[in-house]
C-alpha cells in the first residue's frame, strides 16, 4: 500500500500544480498554500473498509500459497507429482482450445468485414479474395515457368551425357579391337616363327617315314618326335594366347574404368552447371515475385484504405462493423468463459482426487495466485477510486480557502495551512457506497471484451 500511495500523492500533486501554473489560483483568495496528511484522509474515506477487507484477503491467499502442507511421504510425494502433471495437460489444452478458438473468431470476423468491404464497394468477391487469387495466379506462372526451364535443363543434360557415353563407347571400342588386332598379329608372327624353328626337323622326320625299309620301331619313333613338335609348338602358342586374353583383359578393364570415370565427371560437371543455372533462375524468380507481390500488397493496403474509409463514412456500415465485432466478441467471450468454468473445475477436481489418494489436501498454486491477482486488480482499482475521490474533494476544498497549491508531505510544509479534517468531512459528506460495489468479493462491472485473453482469467 506504501508504493501505492506514494504513486497518488505524486499524481495528486502535479494535478493541482497544472491547475495553477497558469498563475491563476485555485480559490477566490489569494496564493496560500495548503496541506493534507494522505494516510490520515485515505483511512477515513468510506471506501478504506474494502481496502483493508480485499488486502487481508489477498494475505490470506498468499499465506496459504507459502503456507501449503509438505508431503511426507512417498506416496503422497508421487499423487503430488501426477496432479501436478494433469494440471499442466489441463492447462495445455485449455490454452490450446482458446488459442484456436481467437483465431477462429478472428478470422470469420475478417471475413465478415471483407464481405462488407466488397459489399459496399461494389465489387463481386472481397478484396482481399481477389488479389489473392492473383497472386497465386501470379506464383502459379512463376513456378510453371520454373518447372519447365528445369526440365528443359534435365532433357539436354540427359541428352549430353548419352553423347558422352556413346563416345567413350566407341572410344573403348575401337582401343580394345586394335589391341586384340595387335595381339593375334603376334601370336601368328610367333607361330610362323615356331614353325620356322621346327621346318627343318619336322622335314627330316617326315622323309624318314617316307623309306618304306624303316622298322617298326623306327617309325614308330619318328611318328613320336614329329607329335612331340607339333605338341610343344601348340603348348607354346595357347601359352601366349592365355598370356594375351589376359593382357587384353585388364587393358579392356582399364579402359572402362577410365571411361567409367569420364563418364562420371562429366555427369558431375553437367549437374554442378545446371544447379547453378536452378539457382540463378530461381533467384531471378523470387526477385520477379518478390516485386510483382509487392505491388499488389500496396494494392491491397490502398484498396482496403479505401474500403474502410467509405465504411467509417458510413453510419450504415459502420453500424454494421460494430455490429460484425461485438457479436464475435459475444460469442468468443461466452465461449471463453464456459471454457475457462470447465478448466478451474477440472482443476479443482484433479486436487480433489489427489488429496484423496495422498491422504492430505493438495493445494493448487495457481489458483491461488489466479484469485490473489483478481483480488489485487480489484483493490488497485478501488484503490484508485479513492484517490480520483480525494483529488477532488482537495481540490474543492482548497478552492475554498484560497489555496493555491496543496502538499501532500507535512514535512517541509512551513505556512501551510492543514486542510486534512476539511478534506475528511468532504470525503464522509460523500455518499455511501452501494452493497454491490462495496462487496469485497463483486468482480468491476465488465465493459468491452477484445478478443484476447481476459487479463488474470488463469494462472
Amino acid at each position: 500500500m506504501h508504493a501505492l500511495r506514494l504513486a497518488a500523492i505524486a499524481a495528486l500533486v502535479v494535478a493541482l500544480c497544472a491547475c495553477s501554473k497558469n498563475g491563476m489560483p485555485l480559490g477566490s483568495h489569494g496564493n496560500a498554500a495548503g496541506y493534507i496528511d494522505m494516510d490520515k484522509v485515505i483511512d477515513a474515506h468510506p471506501l478504506h473498509v474494502q481496502l483493508d477487507q480485499l488486502q487481508a484477503q489477498i494475505t490470506l491467499l498468499n499465506g496459504q500459497a507459502q503456507n501449503a502442507p509438505v508431503p511426507q511421504t512417498d506416496a503422497q510425494r508421487q499423487a503430488q507429482a501426477q496432479m501436478e502433471e494433469q494440471l499442466a495437460a489441463a492447462d495445455q489444452i485449455f490454452q490450446a482450445q482458446m488459442m484456436q478458438r481467437r483465431a477462429y473468431y478472428g478470422q470469420r470476423e475478417a471475413a465478415a468485414i471483407a464481405a462488407l468491404q466488397a459489399q459496399t464497394s461494389g465489387q463481386a468477391t472481397p478484396i482481399g479474395t481477389q488479389l489473392n487469387a492473383q497472386a497465386q495466379k501470379i506464383q502459379q506462372d512463376a513456378l510453371k515457368a520454373y518447372g519447365d526451364y528445369q526440365k528443359q535443363l534435365f532433357t539436354a543434360d540427359g541428352q549430353h551425357l548419352q553423347a558422352v557415353a556413346r563416345q567413350l563407347q566407341q572410344e573403348t571400342g575401337l582401343k580394345i579391337a586394335a589391341r586384340r588386332a595387335q595381339l593375334e598379329k603376334n601370336e601368328t608372327d610367333y607361330q610362323i616363327e615356331l614353325a620356322k624353328q621346327s621346318q627343318t626337323q619336322r622335314l627330316n622326320l617326315k622323309t624318314t617315314l617316307e623309306d618304306l625299309n624303316l622298322s617298326q620301331d623306327q617309325r614308330q619313333q619318328a611318328e613320336s618326335q614329329l607329335a612331340n613338335i607339333e605338341t610343344r609348338e601348340e603348348a607354346m602358342i595357347n601359352s601366349l594366347k592365355s598370356r594375351d586374353n589376359a593382357d587384353l583383359k585388364a587393358y579392356e578393364d582399364s579402359l572402362q574404368r577410365d571411361a567409367a570415370a569420364r563418364y562420371s565427371a562429366a555427369r558431375i560437371s553437367a549437374m554442378n552447371d545446371t544447379n547453378d543455372k536452378l539457382k540463378a533462375r530461381q533467384k531471378e524468380m523470387n526477385d520477379q515475385l518478390k516485386t510483382q507481390l509487392a505491388g499488389l500488397g500496396t494494392q491491397y493496403q490502398q484498396q482496403v484504405a479505401n474500403a474502410n474509409a467509405q465504411l467509417e463514412n458510413n453510419p450504415k456500415t459502420r453500424a454494421q462493423l460494430d455490429k460484425i465485432h461485438a457479436e464475435n466478441q459475444a460469442q468468443y467471450t461466452a465461449e471463453f468463459s464456459k471454457a475457462l468454468a470447465t478448466y478451474q473445475q477440472t482443476r479443482k477436481q484433479l486436487v480433489a482426487k489427489y488429496s484423496a489418494i495422498g491422504h492430505m489436501q493438495f493445494i493448487d498454486d495457481a489458483a491461488l495466485q489466479n484469485e490473489a491477482q483478481q483480488l489485487s486488480e480489484q483493490r488497485r482499482d478501488l484503490y484508485s477510486k479513492i484517490i480520483d475521490q480525494v483529488q477532488a474533494q482537495v481540490g474543492e476544498v482548497a478552492r475554498e480557502r484560497g489555496v493555491a497549491i496543496v502538499f501532500t508531505s507535512i514535512k517541509g510544509a512551513g505556512h501551510a495551512v492543514d486542510l486534512t479534517d476539511q478534506v475528511i468531512k468532504a470525503i464522509a459528506a460523500l455518499p455511501s457506497p452501494s452493497p454491490a460495489s462495496s462487496s469485497p468479493d463483486s468482480a468491476p462491472a465488465a465493459t468491452s471484451t477484445p478478443l484476447l485473453e481476459p487479463s488474470g482469467s488463469r494462472s
